[in-house]
Formats: structure tokens, C-alpha cells, sequence
């Protein structure tokens, strides 16, 4: 997840970035019929995605409303913009095509769409109802405090990448700066010590803390016959028993200590981490 102008240390900006980019990815999904999976691009990535587009890039943008507020956009290429189209249209992909004015209505259904189901699940993290409203096909007037790369991908179909705009005032609220604490002001000292954050390690443990293990990443299983494992080939297709949206496992031992979304960092796989166990219990997993 990247940002040009905004350092991404806000966590409330980062997960604004990702309930967008997840949010689009449903919707994708819903109307091509196919998984899509968004990957956040590298800042280099970024940074020549914005000299790709150029003054060429199809705008979309809108003004936030409600508990957040502020303007926000999108900016992609012209062939992104009529492969989006087509998919509405149940047209065949042809990223070559002239944006028609019936590409661009469908374009502005779409972000639409993309909009509402971004609405409905930022309820959590503004706290209340935002709002999205469509000001149309139109680029930024001012230049954005955040930029962020994002691409969808999806098995059977080309990927679409977009940049995602967001204006000062939007940045601000998603990432306030802390006022700074006067100088006269002292904190009180503790009448008693601060509860342990972490619980206290079995002395043995420590000698084991620098052996490394193996860390798996589970997408999901499939229980399979015998008969049907001996017919798989390649392009043979396994459906396992997990959705798209769903989070992916992380793996100690054959244990599960994690779950998160799977992000591309600099071309290579990772996890980012959005539920995790306790210290202790991490520990009891290692157990044999």
C-alpha cells in the first residue's frame, strides 16, 4: 500500500486503502463471474503508474460525505477504462475499443457500484455512515494528498490497475497529526508497575528462540479421493473449501496462529496480518 505525499503510518489510512481496494474486488467479481484478488503496487510502481497516465488518464471522482469528509478519485488508463466497461456490458474484452458513450455510462455505473459496497463496510472505521457522491468521469482539480497504486487480478481475465487519489482534507481525517504535548506537562508516576504486555517465558523457551521454523500459508483444503488425485493434470482445477473474500491461515506446526489477506510486496507473496493469537497461546502451539 503506497502513499506519494502521505506516510502510510496511519492505520486508519491503511485500512481505508484496503476496504476500497476489497471492496472493488467483490463487486469485480460479481459482475465478471470470476475471483479477483487486489494487490497493492511498490512505490516505484506507483510513481510510474502516475507518469504512465499522464494527462491521458479517465478520471472518476467523488466527494465524501457524512462521518468522513473530503474529496477522493481514481485515475486509470483509457484501455483499463474500456476493458471496466465491457465487463458491465457483457461485451468481449477489447481494451483497444474507442470509450463510447455507452462505455462511459457503464463506467460510471460501475464506480458507482464500487462506491456503495466501499460505503457499507468503512461503517466500522469512520464510525457511522459515509457517504459517497458522484461528481463524474472528471479528474482531480487539485493535486492529491495520497496517491496509491492498486491492481486486481483475477485467473481468466487481463489485470486492471488503477490509481487511487485521496484530497487533503480526506488524508487529514484518515490520518490526523497528534497535537504535541506541552512542555510544562509531566506524566504521573505510576503508583504501581504497568501489567506485563507479554506473559512471562519459561526460561528453557529462550534457548529456543532463535530456531527457525517453518511458516505455511493455507488458502483453504479439499478432502479428495484417492481415484480423483490420480486424475488430476495440469489445468486440472481444485476447488478448495474457501471463498475469495475470505481471510487466509497462517501456519506453525500444523497450527493456526494467524489470519489475513495475501499483498504483493515488491513482486514476492506476503501476509498482512489482521487477526492474530496471544503470545502465550503461540507459544502452547509449539507444543508437541
Amino acid at each position: 500500500m503506497n502513499t506519494e505525499k502521505e506516510a502510510p503510518n496511519s492505520t486508519r489510512l491503511q485500512e481505508y486503502l484496503r476496504i476500497w481496494g476489497a471492496s472493488i474486488g467483490r463487486v469485480l467479481q460479481e459482475v465478471a463471474g470470476a475471483p479477483y484478488t487486489c494487490q497493492y503496487l511498490s512505490p516505484q510502481e506507483t510513481k510510474a503508474l502516475v507518469a504512465s497516465l499522464g494527462e491521458d488518464g479517465i478520471g472518476a471522482q467523488f466527494e465524501v460525505t457524512q462521518h468522513l469528509s473530503g474529496p477522493q478519485g481514481f485515475l486509470l488508463s483509457k484501455t483499463d477504462a474500456v476493458r471496466l466497461a465491457q465487463l458491465l456490458l457483457a461485451e468481449p474484452e477489447d481494451g483497444s475499443s474507442v470509450l463510447s458513450d455507452d462505455h462511459q455510462d457503464a463506467l460510471s455505473e460501475l464506480f458507482r457500484q464500487f462506491a456503495g459496497a466501499a460505503a457499507s463496510d468503512l461503517k466500522g472505521l469512520a464510525g457511522g455512515e459515509v457517504s459517497f457522491k458522484w461528481l463524474g468521469l472528471n479528474r482531480f482539480s487539485a493535486q492529491p494528498t495520497v496517491q496509491a497504486g492498486l491492481r486486481w487480478t483475477s485467473p481468466k481475465l487481463a489485470p486492471i490497475t488503477a490509481l487511487m487519489e485521496i484530497g487533503s482534507g480526506l488524508a487529514a481525517a484518515l490520518n490526523p497529526v497528534a497535537a504535541p504535548t506541552p512542555a510544562s506537562f509531566e506524566l504521573p508516576t505510576p503508583t504501581q508497575p504497568a501489567a506485563a504486555t507479554t506473559p512471562a517465558r519459561d526460561p528453557k523457551l529462550e534457548l529456543l528462540m532463535d530456531v527457525e521454523l517453518d511458516v505455511t500459508l493455507r488458502f483453504g483444503e479439499r478432502q479428495m479421493a484417492l481415484r480423483d488425485i490420480l486424475d488430476l493434470s495440469a489445468g486440472s482445477v481444485v476447488e478448495l473449501n474457501q471463498f475469495v473474500q475470505d481471510p487466509v491461515e497462517l501456519l506453525v506446526g500444523n497450527k493456526v496462529i494467524a489470519r489475513g489477506e495475501v499483498v504483493v510486496v515488491e513482486g514476492n507473496y506476503g501476509l498482512r496480518v489482521m487477526q492474530i493469537v496471544s503470545p502465550m497461546e503461540r507459544i502452547e502451539s509449539l507444543r508437541p
